[in-house]
């Protein structure tokens, strides 16, 4: 039989406030980061960024987190979520909205 010690995708203990901490996040992302002007990093309590909504009219750059670039004027118009992997997003003109991934649904 496999170890599983310390794998616990659902806590069913009683320190569980709602059930979201009893039975885990049924989704693929859990909660978003408004970006406004500037630059948001996705390190530290934002890693996890798996998505973006980038509405029509915003101007800026994302990062990929393996490198690389894309404006996000080709990310607009896509009439919802486009996934991608991002380290940063900079904001010139307009918002975005990036994703956090639930890490236990791939």
């Amino acid at each position: 039989m496999a170890d599983t010690t310390g794998i616990q995708p659902y806590n069913y203990g009683t320190d569980a406030r709602n059930e979201f901490e009893r039975k885990g996040h049924p989704g693929k992302f859990l909660y978003s980061i408004t970006c406004g002007s500037g630059t948001t990093n996705f390190t530290s309590s934002n890693f996890g960024v798996g998505g973006v909504i980038v509405p029509v009219g915003t101007i800026g750059t994302a990062s990929l987190s393996a490198g690389g670039t894309l404006p996000l004027s080709t990310l607009t118009g896509s009439n919802g979520i486009v996934e991608l992997s991002l380290s940063s997003v900079k904001v010139d003109t307009g918002t975005v909205y990036a994703l956090i991934r639930n890490q236990l649904i791939r």
